[in-house]
């Protein structure tokens, strides 16, 4: 038998286990999203404001639209009420990122189609075989064989999620240069700059929104993946409480975000993260080289019984 087809079924086997429990949590978060949105609509609601009006607003034009007033001195229920809007917008934006993670998810399972009933007809087959001949160096070399697909499916898992830390770790950087550029244009509003500096801080301070939401989701897909490599290599690793990374930015954000050290608060907080991941990618690039010199003895030992035999 081929021992690629082989190989290839257990591959195949292998992403439909992952991305079966990459399905299960993800509606899981859905779930709990769709829960945070209805309990945040109804924090809008308690906060008295014309909910149909602010979900119709944009958050760069939330900051003139509200009693006209400057965001800085916004009455403290305004205040809340505008972080609620926030926090709201965010949970609807990453309840859609999981719907649509969701379906793509559905289709790579219908395209592995029963992966696991052809396997146990290839191991038929090859345990017909291996009686047929009855040599010890046969099952041996196939023994080797096994151990060395095995360590290259825990390589294709250490690969998938160093890519995903490094995805992580850019949004990540891109966020710090946005808030970087929103502490610089907030030092300027500081000394006085007037209506076109703080009109500039509160935009810098939107991308900034934007930038943090894509670092979430790339920082999700990160943790999807390290999961996957804990099960598969049984190596686990961990960089804290990755799904509540953005919660430090949208629990008043509207509130605090306007004060120059919030913003430098919010900066080594995003720097302290990216650290974290780039810490982790180090840990999991040297697990993957041990592997590789694993699955490389492995070869070398199966290439010397075949040239001796």
């Amino acid at each position: 038998m081929n021992q690629k087809v082989l190989e290839t079924c257990k591959e195949n086997i292998r992403q439909k286990e992952k991305w079966e429990d990459h399905l299960k949590r993800a509606k899981e978060y859905l779930r709990e999203e769709q829960a945070k949105i209805i309990q945040l609509k109804n924090q809008l609601k308690k906060e008295q404001l014309d909910v149909e009006r602010l979900e119709g607003l944009s958050f760069s034009n939330l900051f003139y639209s509200i009693t006209g007033k400057k965001l800085e001195k916004m009455e403290k229920e305004q205040q809340e009420a505008a972080a609620a809007q926030l926090k709201y917008e965010e949970a609807k934006e990453t309840a859609a990122d999981l719907e649509r993670e969701i379906e793509e998810i559905k289709q790579k399972l219908t395209h592995l189609g029963d992966p696991i009933k052809k396997y146990e007809q290839l191991m038929q087959e090859k345990e017909k075989q291996l009686h047929s001949s009855n040599s010890n160096l046969t099952v041996k070399i196939d023994e080797l064989s096994e151990e060395e697909a095995n360590k290259k499916l825990i390589l294709n898992e250490l690969k998938e999620a160093i890519s995903a830390g490094n995805q992580a770790s850019s949004a990540l950087s891109i966020a710090i240069s946005a808030l970087n550029s929103a502490k610089g244009w907030s030092t300027w509003d500081l000394f006085g700059g007037g209506m076109v500096s703080t009109a500039i801080k509160h935009s810098k301070i939107n991308d900034a929104k934007g930038d943090i939401h894509h670092a979430q989701r790339k920082l999700r897909h990160f943790e999807e993946e390290m999961k996957d490599v804990q099960k598969f290599a049984s190596y686990s690793i961990h960089i804290g409480d990755i799904l509540t990374f953005a919660d430090y930015f949208f629990d008043g954000f509207i509130v605090d975000w306007m004060v120059h050290g919030k913003i430098n608060d919010s900066l080594k907080q995003t720097e302290k993260m990216k650290y974290k991941v780039d810490e982790a990618i180090g840990s999991l690039i040297e697990f993957q080289t041990e592997i590789q010199t694993k699955k490389e003895q492995i070869k070398q030992r199966r290439i010397r019984l075949i040239e001796e035999a």
